[in-house]
């Protein structure tokens, strides 16, 4: 048989059996279940599913359904249960062979013989990008501990032990892949919850302290080690192994957050170009190699600067791969974009963007440009980089994005960045037009050298009219390619530099023409779409974004940007991602004003906030599947936004875009759409609870909630009014906090919205109950229950009723409050509101705490620090590090107080949260 089992008489029809054994026994036919009775039958089904296709002799297989007392006639026995298993999965799905048994099925349906041919498949991948995906795919299959049903002596001796290692072997392979692509962060949460199931496996504990310490939290590295030193101790009589004590040697030598040397690979460099001929200023650049090696120790810096169009960026890219092996780990690119119609890049932004890339998460992000640049020097110390900052406005933009130590920067720009020479040391190269035999041989390079040698005079007169410009050449180049001679290429580019001259364009002539020649030779999709990029306020769009603000189907949109890719309107410097030259998006600006009507660009913008609110939304859902979202029904996106598969992919989507979200939600604001501006805002309400520090949130919140005003959108300055005093709340500023809840209240009531002004109620309870006024807080608290109990609103009751207990603890009332939270704890559990239960445990903690309870209190902190892991919470993870401290200090364990403080204030120092430095002194203090 070929993966198919026909079945006999125990199921009609035919169809695909499946077995699934690593985790809950469960077998699969017509995708119904099939129930293998169990004890004998399902050990049976077991000996043949561990070797499919092979036969499994009856005396085998006696053995192992009767370990201890065979019966007499045992043969016969096992006969009987074979012929009662195959009415169960189809006469032929079992054959006798050989004295013995054979299953037939393949054994693509079985997930144990899948999961071991995808480990087959990614050992012999050759690369880690391609053994990454199937070892997760490989590890998707396992749902818990194999043969889970089975009673058997062979199986938990022979079988699962040895399918456990498997999976361990994968499992750590697969961590110590993301760990070296700089996602060590991502891992953590995980190895915490490994080595709470597995606390003996040293390999475990290793690769979390390793994580730990590349993500920049040393101290909680520190502390895993005395974990696991203590779990040794105590369970085995050992003490750590070499591997263990070393990387415990290196933690404590190594006091630089992030990355760390051998942290992995980072190589963004743009593509290098075949056709290349700026020879003598490539020359005057390898001059500068035996400079860069003679004091290989300090940072170099080159700049190259020149006129618009004349291949600043393909130099630059050239001869950073002509270098590049001499920089293995660590090739960033950024494009700057200092000369373009929109905004330039800060270069706090641009810190933060190279941060990212090199795999520091934003919540450890700082926000002054100050500490930003410290960060990045000492993420890259002690590593060789190669830095290529394109299209810098001034030496200003660049200064904080040196890295220090073994580098070397180039930078292009129009600017000719004399401070940079002066001031830090770089070497100037100054390009201008091409010369007529370096435009020769660009031109020959790409039609083919028998052309221009066939047409020498109609070469040079497109040489010519391109005046020399790489980036001109390039675009008539393509064209000529497929033309009939270029005496003919050069009359069309004659004309329409006439034309252009008649227009009285006001760009620069020769590359305007070009350009306006290639423009004309595009189908009417790519040309709207080119328009219609100019549109875009980031530095790159994706294909879907792409797809949605062009009006067409994401396969189209793909083969659209393809040609425009193809004739160089657009450059790709990344999979699926795509920008334009700063001056092509001059050149598709101008033409979008003079083309397209303004309800046309309104609509094409429209459709593209339309795609990120919606796009943001989904994100989010993910990452807070039980919240409202009311504020999204008035638009509706084109293009279907993402379908995440889980909350890591939802918040690697809003990582990976959040540049291009911050752009957008800027440019929305400040250009009439301030209804999508905040809607935006609002729908990343997770992202920046989790991942950014307080005071950028802020930022973006005000600049949101400052367009809701402009648009008179009355629930959106509500909504954006009571992120803004939580994030004051969060901040540790209760007089901001209680201000914004009030004006949030006002907005809500005013716009007829009863489910916020029960949100609000609740939260103004909790100020009030922080601040002492206790009589107050419960009424805020009660009102607000009062309103959810008449809206039938479940979620809404929980989180008033932690609210409420949380005034009550305040007031001192801790029984009561202890009340309320397990009154909310019943509802989170019942609707399964992950995140709410996690801050309601956190409370609950607290109130037993208060009573002198510390086994259920730290019960209490125990779940709710889980819960955050695996929402990927670091920050209330530490808030609740500082109450288990508390806890601690109170029961007489002073020693594990200040281990937990000093894990939390890690985390806290990196938001500026004012309970650190209380914290830090309080550690010191103990005895």
């Amino acid at each position: 048989m070929s993966g198919t089992a026909t079945t006999g008489g125990g199921l009609p029809g035919t169809g695909e059996v499946r077995f699934r054994v690593l985790g809950p026994w469960d077998v699969i036919n017509n995708d119904q279940p099939v129930s293998i009775p169990p004890g004998q039958m399902r050990l049976l089904l077991a000996s043949l599913l561990v070797a499919p296709g092979h036969a499994v002799p009856a005396e085998v297989v006696a053995e192992r359904l009767w370990p201890e007392r065979m019966p007499m006639h045992a043969r016969a026995a096992v006969h009987t249960y074979v012929a009662r298993l195959r009415r169960l999965l189809g006469k032929d799905a079992i054959e006798t062979a050989h004295d013995g048994y054979r299953l037939t099925v393949a054994e693509s349906v079985i997930d144990l013989w899948r999961f071991r041919r995808l480990l087959e498949r990614a050992a012999a991948a050759g690369t880690a990008e391609a053994e990454l995906p199937l070892l997760r795919q490989a590890l998707s299959l396992w749902r818990g501990r194999p043969f889970v049903g089975i009673e058997s002596t062979w199986l938990d001796r022979e079988v699962v032990p040895r399918l456990r290692e498997e999976w361990f072997t994968a499992l750590e392979r697969r961590i110590d892949l993301e760990i070296a692509a700089n996602h060590a962060g991502s891992v953590i949460p995980e190895l915490r919850d490994l080595v709470g199931t597995y606390p003996t496996r040293e390999s475990l504990w290793l690769r979390l302290i390793d994580a730990l310490h590349r993500s920049g939290r040393r101290a909680e590295a520190l502390e895993a080690y005395q974990q696991v030193r203590v779990v040794l101790s105590e369970e085995l009589g050992v003490s750590p192994g070499d591997a263990l004590q070393r990387i415990h040697r290196e933690v404590l030598k190594d006091s630089a957050p992030a990355v760390r040397a051998e942290a992995g690979v980072t190589r963004q460099l743009p593509p290098d170009l075949a056709n290349f001929v700026r020879r003598p200023e490539l020359a005057r650049l390898d001059a500068l190699r035996p400079v860069v090696r003679r004091n290989a120790r300090l940072t170099h810096l080159v700049a190259i600067d020149g006129a618009p169009g004349t291949g600043k960026t393909a130099l630059a890219a050239h001869w950073a791969h002509q270098v590049a092996d001499g920089y293995p780990e660590v090739q960033l690119y950024l494009n700057l974009r200092g000369y373009g119609p929109g905004e330039p890049v800060s270069a706090s932004a641009a810190v933060e963007i190279l941060l990212r890339a090199l795999g520091v998460r934003g919540d450890l992000i700082p926000r002054g440009v100050d500490q930003r640049a410290a960060m990045l020097r000492s993420t890259l110390a002690g590593r060789r980089v190669l830095l290529l900052l394109d299209n810098a406005r001034d030496a200003e933009q660049v200064r904080p994005l040196l890295p220090g130590g073994e580098s070397l920067v180039i930078v292009t720009s129009r600017n000719q960045l004399r401070g940079l020479s002066i001031r830090d040391g770089a070497h100037r190269v100054t390009l201008g037009p091409l010369p007529p035999d370096g435009a020769l041989a660009l031109l020959a390079g790409a039609v083919g050298s028998a052309r221009v040698a066939a047409e020498p005079d109609a070469a040079a007169r497109l040489t010519e009219l391109c005046a020399g410009l790489p980036l001109a050449l390039a675009i008539v180049a393509e064209r000529a390619y497929n033309a009939g001679g270029l005496a003919e290429v050069a009359r069309a580019l004659e004309d329409e530099r006439l034309r252009f001259d008649v227009l009285g364009g006001d760009g620069d002539a020769d590359l305007w023409a070009a350009l306006s020649w290639s423009y004309r030779a595009l189908d009417d999709d790519a040309a709207a779409l080119l328009r219609a990029l100019a549109l875009h306020p980031a530095n790159d769009i994706s294909l879907e974004a792409a797809a949605a603000l062009a009006g067409l189907p994401v396969r189209r949109t793909r083969q659209v940007l393809l040609q425009l890719h193809t004739v160089h309107l657009v450059q790709q410097r990344r999979a699926h991602r795509y920008e334009l030259h700063d001056l092509v998006r001059w050149y598709a600006a101008d033409l979008a004003a003079r083309q397209d009507t303004e309800a046309e660009r309104a609509a094409a913008v429209g459709r593209l906030l339309d795609w990120y609110l919606h796009a943001a939304v989904a994100a989010d859902t993910r990452l807070l599947p039980h919240r409202q979202r009311h504020f999204v029904a008035p638009y509706e996106p084109h293009e279907a936004p993402p379908a995440f598969a889980d909350a890591a992919a939802a918040m690697a989507w809003f990582e990976r875009e959040f540049d291009c979200l911050r752009a957008v939600i800027s440019w929305a604001g400040a250009h009439g759409w301030g209804g999508h501006a905040w809607r935006i805002v609002t729908a990343m309400t997770a992202f920046f609870e989790r991942q950014i520090p307080w005071q950028d949130a802020i930022d973006v919140h005000r600049a949101a909630l400052e367009a809701a005003a402009a648009a008179g959108e009355r629930m959106g300055e509500g909504y954006l009014l009571n992120a803004l005093g939580c994030l004051y709340y969060f901040k540790g500023d209760r007089h901001a906090a209680t201000k914004h809840l009030r004006q949030a209240l006002a907005r809500f009531r005013a716009a007829g919205h009863a489910r916020g002004e029960a949100m609000l109620l609740g939260n103004l309870g909790l100020m009030h109950g922080e601040r002492g006024d206790h009589g107050t807080a419960r009424e805020y608290a009660a009102r607000a229950l009062a309103l959810c109990d008449a809206l039938g609103y479940e979620r809404g009751r929980a989180l008033n009723l932690d609210n409420l207990g949380v005034a009550c603890y305040a007031a001192g009332e801790f029984e009561r409050a202890i009340d309320c939270h397990s009154g909310a704890h019943v509802i989170n559990t019942r609707i399964g509101d992950v995140h709410s239960e996690a801050m309601n445990q956190h409370h609950l903690g607290r109130a037993y705490a208060a009573t002198g309870r510390h086994r259920p209190a730290l019960r209490a902190y125990r779940t709710a620090i889980k819960m955050y892991r695996e929402l990927g919470n670091p920050r209330f993870e530490a808030l609740i590090l500082v109450d288990v401290g508390r806890a601690l200090d109170r029961a007489g364990h002073p020693g594990m107080a200040r281990a937990a403080w000093q894990v939390a204030v890690v985390t806290l120092k990196e938001f500026d949260d004012p309970q650190a430095l209380e914290i830090q002194e309080r550690c010191a203090s103990l005895p």
